[in-house]
């Protein structure tokens, strides 16, 4: 007989017991059971590694929340969802991102502050949800993050053009020939190749392996120089403002605003990218709620009066998409300032850049302890403190990116992830804070059933959230399905409460706030384009295709995700047909359980166990 003891996020069903290899089928079918399987708090704890260099500080962290946000928003999208969508009143769109951004970060704090270790949403969600949503959401997390840093990167290379007074695209090399751009009077490339994007992902990803202290010291420096130059552009270009410019304040009606507030959501990835290095944080308690809200905050101010500045000194038909910000002030006879503003961007930018290589490969790493990525991702250099081999893959992913796909493109498919994983760690908290914690080690179906009351309501909230976005053209539809969207949100009151914050932060008004966070980020959603909705299913088919292939073939194997090379949930320990003994100890990861067992597995005890099955866990 084969019996598994675990903590963390699964306990693996048992293989045959004739002790023959399992058939892909059964391995699937396993699989399946195991995906809805809650992770433990307490498990990714225990897996965090000691080797992670314990040295941010809250200041720290609010600045590698300002760097990263800022660049990414301010520099590179304003004149897209400007020009694009929203005119003038991309000012909304940044005001209603923001506030979406500001909820959610609540909810990211809360499960940050209780589990401070790296990966993010990755943890939060598959401790609200179970292994195979948190799986998903780490691959979005992947994909938004690369995207983010790609596209960033792209734009620094626009602004070190401009710099230099060359046109945004003077530092790419064209390859091939479309069709006549008329507006560029030439004809159109194929692919531009930005060579210089490149190079500088390759240069900050060697920053982030050398060391995270150092990291941030070179974020602040250069986090101050962006700050200088902003408060510059908003003091000297807001006395340049023509009001006129103003008018139509909103050409694209609401859709155009919503259309722009989806588009420029992306600016605000960097406060997740703070809640990734929660491992590496000196005091999470008190540090990561002044980095993830203080960053949002000030970022959100900024963005407002920049976006003002720009839409009044450009009718936003005209706004420059590629650098809008040094083209306008070029334009109205201040070129000297235009340097000026090209250098603060490149600086803004390479600290956006910075956050995103920052964050990604610490949600490669935590999703390599939990066996859902080759063990070589999770790797920590000893001396360094660092996940070496996570960045190495990551900067050459974001660099082969950079390199070929321009900016809008990048910007497009990175929104509609990045929403669904904020819409998940929303309803992730209500789910989290109604499930039992019996619920994280019962058997299946049990686990199943104490979990459905939560559920349940979180489904009916989504689906009337859906509802409320869907019927834009009918009051009463969109009445009814704001109504059920309410109900369902009270309903939660009826539901005893099984996990209350006790490490110093909590978010308000739960459950009302996480489900206005579901019904914000629902609608940005539903504002983006048929386009974004294919890709998006196209990827999550994949991945899900992936995970069904590397789970099944681990689980057969015995190298996989709720095997013996699994890093951090569990070991799994063969008995004898005959005696009834283990044939040896179960030894956990750190922090895990260790000892001898004999006669049979008690479910949650460490040590040594005889005489049978005890204690409250089972077998």
């Amino acid at each position: 007989a084969r019996r598994v003891v675990g903590i963390g996020m699964m306990r693996p069903e048992s293989p045959r017991l004739d002790g023959g290899m399992m058939s892909f089928r059964e391995a699937c079918g396993a699989l399946g059971k195991r995906a809805t399987r809650l992770k433990s708090a307490d498990a990714a704890l225990a897996a965090s590694d000691a080797s992670m260099k314990k040295c941010l500080t809250a200041a720290d962290l609010l600045l590698l929340g300002v760097g990263g946000v800022i660049g990414g928003g301010v520099f590179v999208l304003t004149g897209a969802a400007a020009h694009d969508h929203a005119g003038p009143a991309v000012v909304i769109s940044y005001v209603l991102a923001s506030l979406t951004s500001m909820i959610t970060g609540l909810c990211y704090t809360e499960f940050a502050v209780e589990t401070p270790v790296a990966g993010s949403a990755y943890n939060f969600v598959s401790m609200a949800f179970g292994e195979f949503a948190g799986y998903l959401c780490g691959c979005n997390l992947a994909l938004e993050l690369t995207i983010a840093a790609a596209a960033v990167a792209r734009g620094w290379t626009s602004y070190v053009a401009t710099l230099f007074h060359a046109s945004p695209d003077a530092l790419r090399i064209r390859i091939g020939r479309g069709a006549h751009d008329e507006e560029r009077g030439s004809s159109a490339s194929f692919v531009e190749l930005d060579f210089a994007a490149a190079a500088l992902v390759a240069l900050v990803t060697a920053l982030l392996a050398y060391g995270m202290k150092e990291t941030a010291r070179f974020n602040t420096s250069v986090t101050a120089i962006s700050l200088l130059v902003i408060f510059f552009v908003i003091t000297f270009g807001g006395a340049r403002v023509e009001k006129e410019n103003w008018t139509p304040f909103a050409p694209g009606g609401v859709e155009g605003v919503l259309a722009g507030a989806s588009v420029v959501f992306f600016s605000f990835v960097g406060f997740d990218t703070v809640a990734t290095c929660a491992e590496e944080t000196r005091d999470p308690g008190r540090d990561l709620p002044i980095g993830i809200l203080g960053s949002l905050g000030i970022c959100a101010t900024l963005y407002a009066l920049m976006s003002l500045v720009i839409t009044g000194m450009v009718p936003s038909s005209e706004i420059d998409v590629q650098a809008p910000f040094a083209v306008a002030f070029r334009d109205r006879g201040m070129p000297w300032a235009e340097s000026l503003i090209s250098f603060g961007a490149v600086a803004a930018i390479t600290t956006a850049l910075l956050s995103s290589l920052m964050g990604q490969p610490r949600v490669y790493m935590a999703m390599a302890r939990d066996g859902l990525l080759p063990r070589w991702f999770g790797t920590v250099h000893g001396r360094l403190g660092t996940p070496v081999n996570a960045s190495a893959f990551t900067g050459v992913s974001t660099a082969t990116l950079a390199l070929t796909v321009d900016i809008e493109t990048l910007a497009q498919l990175v929104s509609i992830g990045t929403l669904v994983i904020f819409a998940g760690v929303c309803a992730g908290l209500l789910v989290r804070r109604h499930t039992p914690e019996t619920a994280i080690h019962e058997p299946y179906e049990l686990s199943l059933k104490s979990r459905q009351p939560a559920l349940r309501r979180v489904a009916l909230l989504t689906l009337a959230c859906v509802a409320f976005a869907a019927f834009s053209s009918s009051l009463v539809a969109r009445g009814v399905a704001l109504g059920g969207a309410a109900a369902a949100t009270v309903s939660f009151n009826t539901l005893p409460r099984h996990h209350q914050p006790t490490k110093g932060f909590a978010t308000p008004f739960v459950p009302y706030v996480p489900a206005l966070g579901v019904l914000a980020t629902t609608q940005l959603i539903a504002s983006l384009g048929a386009l974004a909705w294919a890709r998006f299913g196209v990827y999550t088919v994949l991945c899900s295709a992936l995970y069904v292939w590397y789970g099944a073939a681990g689980i057969r194997g015995g190298w996989g995700p709720g095997s013996d090379g699994r890093l951090d949930a569990f070991r799994v320990m063969r008995e004898s047909d005959d005696e009834g003994d283990a044939e040896g100890g179960v030894e956990m990861t750190p922090g895990g359980v260790s000892g001898g067992v004999s006669g049979g597995v008690s479910g949650g005890v460490s040590g040594g166990v005889s005489g049978g099955v005890s204690g409250g866990g089972g077998s």
